[in-house]
């Protein structure tokens, strides 16, 4: 084989190299250009409302706001969830949250809370230790001073 041979079969080489690396390099540069991560997916999640009533009573009027006239006066809330959310045991964490001057809420007092199976409907739960209305949490023990305040419900599966 003669020396020219020799070369045309390097530079043959050398050139087949360089093409398969810049394929190479073409082809991991695609990749990183075709990942494209999706949003965020909730499954099974719980939806559903706060309301409160100046009687411990199924019958009485629930509603969204309420007006308490003074420190020491009985109220008292509930949660009732939408159909179609999370089945399974969870607990269900109960804070009063205290209105501050700049219009923000900060949690006041202790929480408490209620272990619950949910099952998907429509379900009125208290904030009791089961769930139930006899022992539903009277919240003018922990809202003594004059203020606005909320409850929030945190729900968490214990499944």
């Amino acid at each position: 084989m003669s020396e020219r041979q020799k070369s045309q079969r390097g530079f043959v080489a050398v050139t087949l190299i360089t093409l398969l690396a810049i394929a190479l390099v073409l082809i991991v540069y695609a990749s990183i250009l075709g990942t494209i991560p999706g949003g965020e997916v909730t499954v099974g999640g719980v939806g559903g409302s706060i309301s409160y009533s100046l009687n411990n009573d199924t019958l009485a009027t629930w509603t969204g706001s309420l007006n308490v006239t003074g420190t020491g006066i009985s109220w008292y809330a509930r949660l009732t969830t939408t159909a179609g959310g999370y089945a399974g045991p969870v607990t269900i964490s109960w804070q009063l949250q205290k209105k501050q001057a700049n219009g923000t809420y900060t949690n006041y007092g202790s929480a408490s809370s209620t272990s619950y199976t949910l099952n998907a409907t429509v379900q009125t739960i208290y904030a009791s230790t089961n769930g139930l209305i006899v022992t539903n949490r009277d919240w003018s023990q922990t809202a003594n001073v004059t203020a606005s305040y909320k409850v929030v419900a945190t729900i968490s599966s214990t499944g």
